[in-house]
């Protein structure tokens, strides 16, 4: 009689497996590690969310989230002109209250990553903040329209007009950063960060 022969996958072999195969898989759950039982949850921006960005060791500047999916980039902010000691606490209110410095769409990953850590949630003033329309191509690289910063109206542009806007463009948060520690003379001024200042928004609001 033929000897039985173990399977290639043996009760110890396929524990083994289990166990490479449970450190090969990444767990995540909106976390950063969920070995050793601790689970750290990633901040996700919300309409209305407040966050610190440092500007030097001892001082931060703060922003807001002002719409979330809507226009070029996942989000649209605000940050404010104030820059605020590191270990003040300011009220929300006082926060919001100040001078709009920059506007701008630009993405989550510094919220996401805690670089710009969340400090609060407040309804935003959406009557202070500028929603730009655009320029674009529809059906042929001449062929242009203006557009309602949340894509919702378009139409033909008026003599003029073309040069006033800019295309639709979501911005990097470190320009952001960076533009706002040189309004705070931490750094020269970039002349490319001109189109993020709230004058400059200001300007390209016009009716679709």
């Amino acid at each position: 009689m033929e000897a039985t022969r173990a399977h290639p996958f043996s009760s110890s072999s396929r524990a083994s497996l289990v166990v490479v195969a449970a450190v090969g898989r990444r767990f995540d759950n909106n976390s950063d590690n969920s070995f050793g039982g601790s689970v750290v949850k990633r901040p996700k921006a919300r309409i209305g969310d407040v966050f610190q960005i440092p500007l030097d060791p001892g001082r931060v500047s703060h922003g807001q989230v002002v719409a979330v999916n809507s226009g070029p980039g996942p989000l649209y902010v605000v940050v404010f002109r104030r820059a605020w000691a590191l270990d003040a606490k300011p009220d929300m209110t006082d926060i919001v209250a100040d001078e709009i410095a920059l506007v701008a769409p630009t993405m989550d990953a510094l919220i996401w990553h805690g670089r710009w850590p969340l400090v609060g949630n407040l309804a935003p003033e959406l009557d202070r903040v500028p929603f730009p329309a655009y320029r674009i191509t529809v059906g042929a690289a001449d062929r242009w329209f203006v557009e309602t910063f949340d894509h919702a109206r378009r139409r033909l542009p008026n003599p003029g007009e073309l040069e006033k806007l800019t295309n639709p463009t979501s911005f990097a948060p470190i320009r952001l950063q960076k533009a706002i520690r040189a309004i705070n003379g931490l750094e020269p001024w970039d002349p490319t960060w001109d189109e993020l200042t709230y004058a400059s928004v200001l300007a390209r609001c016009i009716v679709v």
